[in-house]
């Protein structure tokens, strides 16, 4: 009582005989807490498990050409319609502020074996840490666990070791820039480097980029080796065999033109909240033919909807950053350095003067 009498003393003089400093307790609202066992962190306890979602949500009602607000809040639900931090957003540049966000840097090392019809988009590689394999047995196509454990590599983001699980693509764009809509958006999707959170929604972080619509001679060659692979038809798994492909190279140099910041949600349910979005400000071209490609799988597995984007959802309290490309940065940085290099020799000189 001693101790604590010293606290409430002090807190008394300076908040007028106020003798307390705590805050009363906020809803959980949506939030999970988290119990880590007494174990090494070499076996931690996973309960955090993901939310169930129902199999019957929809983009749009059947018939529809565009996605429909009021159908995906009819049959998303949850944390969907509730929540106060969900994706996608408009960015609106003008209200868009400067950070100095750390650097975000990719290490991918793996190759692909199939691509994947998830039945509402196109995807390569599984939502897990490790590497996955083709496998067809009995003419039933699967993809597996890779049992070696490698890992698909990671990615520094924020100054912190994100996991990369997967990419997928959306048509037309989830995100949208003052307003306007691409033709394409792919998602690489992270999770903080904690073996807790395998298997869950939490702690995730999405590096965005849009695609532009150009001609028929301005077909993304990156896509190009291996869009004509998924499956189309149906949901599934197809093999593929083609070159690996770079993604370490991909978006090393789009990451160097900067990124906006903000965050917010999956774009799919459960919406779970809690992900650091990162938008490539760089964009890249998508012809129509790849994204009819898209389109066509799309209306073959959501009952004749040919789109999968969620549409943009208030920002509300949220603030959006931007980092400035590498070499402005170093710019910044190098006349910053300039400038204080030339303040110093007047006061060096003063001092000697003295």
């Amino acid at each position: 009582q001693r101790q604590v009498d010293k606290l409430t003393q002090g807190l008394a003089a300076t908040q007028s005989g106020i003798n307390f400093n705590n805050r009363v307790p906020q809803p959980l609202y949506h939030r999970i807490v988290a119990e880590m066992a007494k174990d090494s962190p070499s076996n931690p306890v996973n309960n955090i498990s993901p939310v169930e979602v129902s199999g019957n949500w929809v983009y749009a009602n059947a018939g529809a050409t565009a996605a429909s607000a009021a159908a995906q809040e009819a049959t998303w639900g949850g944390l969907c319609v509730t929540g106060h931090e969900q994706s996608p957003i408009n960015v609106v540049t003008k209200d868009v502020k400067q950070a100095t966000n750390a650097a975000i840097s990719t290490h991918f090392k793996t190759r692909a074996t199939y691509v994947k019809n998830t039945g509402h988009g196109f995807q390569v590689f599984e939502t897990s840490p490790h590497s996955s394999i083709y496998n067809s047995s009995a003419d039933i196509e699967v993809s597996i666990d890779d049992y070696s454990g490698s890992s698909k590599g990671h990615s520094m983001i924020g100054g912190e070791k994100f996991n990369f699980y997967q990419v997928h693509w959306h048509t037309p764009s989830e995100n949208t820039i003052d307003g306007q809509s691409f033709a394409l958006e792919a998602h690489f999707v992270h999770q903080l480097d904690d073996p807790a959170l395998h298997g869950t929604y939490h702690r995730l972080a999405v590096i965005g980029l849009l695609y532009e619509l150009g001609t028929d001679d301005e077909c993304n060659a990156f896509l190009d080796k291996f869009w004509s692979t998924f499956p189309i038809d149906k949901k599934g798994v197809a093999e593929y065999t083609g070159d690996n492909f770079d993604l370490n190279a991909k978006l090393t140099e789009e990451l160097s033109h900067g990124y906006h910041h903000w965050y917010g949600s999956l774009t799919t349910p459960p919406c779970t909240e809690g992900v650091s979005w990162n938008l490539l400000k760089v964009r890249e071209k998508v012809c129509q033919r790849q994204v009819d490609k898209l389109k066509q799988g799309l209306a073959a597995t959501q009952g004749g909807i040919n789109f999968n984007n969620r549409v943009p959802q208030p920002l509300y309290h949220r603030v959006v950053t931007e980092t400035a490309k590498v070499v402005d940065q170093e710019v910044s940085f190098a006349v910053r350095h300039v400038v204080l290099a030339g303040l110093a020799m007047p006061l060096l000189a003063l001092a000697r003067s003295v």
